[in-house]
């Protein structure tokens, strides 16, 4: 990861005038208060690279803060559902109530316990309570996505119910507990979390995550989800395994279609699999069609079930 440099202002007037002409030019990016990045830097950067400049200028100006929220997901390289916010989110301890600038959104820190960590130099809130942030502020999507993450990087469960009961009276508090219910760490992607919600969501209790199959051949693998009541493997399909050289492991992207399809070949012909269905992003998304998917598949889906909010 190459994060832009962060370049402030010059006190000295006429360097000061310089730098606005270079923004003019478009040489230079203003990135925050009294910061800028070199046009070259930030066009190479990625919007994760591109938000940690943005927060390093940001924290700086304003050094009692911590990172936090979105900003911590970021700076603790946990998944984000995209978009990246342009403006960081900071918690002041100091403060009573929220701030939003036109460069920095500001979190009260008045009366809470923020257990910090320093991540690439900077404050930042520790992975339990960062997970605890992004789940009674962001929807649950993004939520279950860190959540799962976090526990997949050693956090138990119920360290994450305990930092929520913390929180005492707060608003969505149905929706966080759903969130953090499903939050096992089972899920390997943000897509697979965000299938498993669609799915409880739908109703469908006994779901098995990560469940190894294997016939007279051997091991075919592990797929993604296993609802065993009714024979039907769901596996979330990103789409970044044909895509990404890294993840094809030197193959090419129809030598990935092909092994996927004879894995997915060998998975029908198990006398216990009756279906496989393979969701793509806009499948599991609100409003996607997972459900009839699943009702296709033969899985009764409790449409009505929903008692915590959508997205």
């Amino acid at each position: 990861m190459t994060v832009p440099s962060v370049v402030r202002a010059h006190v000295d007037p006429a360097a000061a005038r310089g730098q606005q002409r270079a923004v003019t030019r478009g040489s230079l990016v203003v990135i925050g208060h009294g910061a800028f990045a070199d046009r070259a830097e930030w066009d190479a950067a990625t919007e994760w690279e591109q938000h940690i400049a943005r927060l390093r200028a940001a924290q700086t100006r304003a050094p009692r803060t911590i990172v936090s929220h979105a900003s911590a997901v970021v700076l603790h390289r946990l998944p984000w559902i995209t978009p990246v916010p342009d403006r960081p989110t900071l918690t002041d301890p100091l403060r009573a109530t929220a701030q939003r600038t036109r460069y920095v959104d500001k979190s009260p820190g008045v009366g809470r316990l923020l257990r910090t960590t320093l991540v690439d130099g900077l404050p930042v809130t520790e992975l339990v309570t960062t997970a605890v942030d992004v789940v009674l502020r962001y929807d649950r999507g993004r939520s279950l996505a860190v959540a799962d993450a976090v526990v997949r990087r050693g956090v138990a469960p119920a360290d994450l119910s305990a930092a929520f009961a913390e929180r005492g009276s707060v608003r969505a508090h149905r929706r966080a507990r759903q969130v953090l219910g499903l939050a096992a760490g089972a899920s390997e992607s943000a897509g697979e979390s965000v299938t498993l919600l669609a799915l409880s969501d739908a109703g469908c209790g006994n779901v098995v995550q990560q469940h190894v199959f294997r016939d007279a051949l051997g091991t075919i693998g592990r797929v993604d989800f296993w609802l065993p009541e009714h024979g039907l493997v769901v596996e979330f399909d990103g789409l970044a395994k044909y895509r990404d050289p890294v993840l094809r492991g030197g193959r090419s992207a129809e030598e990935v279609v092909v092994a996927e399809k004879i894995r997915e070949d060998r998975l029908r012909a198990l006398p216990e699999v009756r279906g496989v269905v393979r969701p793509v992003w806009r499948d599991v998304v609100p409003g996607g069609r997972f459900p009839s998917m699943l009702l296709d598949a033969g899985v009764p889906v409790s449409r009505g079930l929903r008692v915590v909010p959508s997205w």
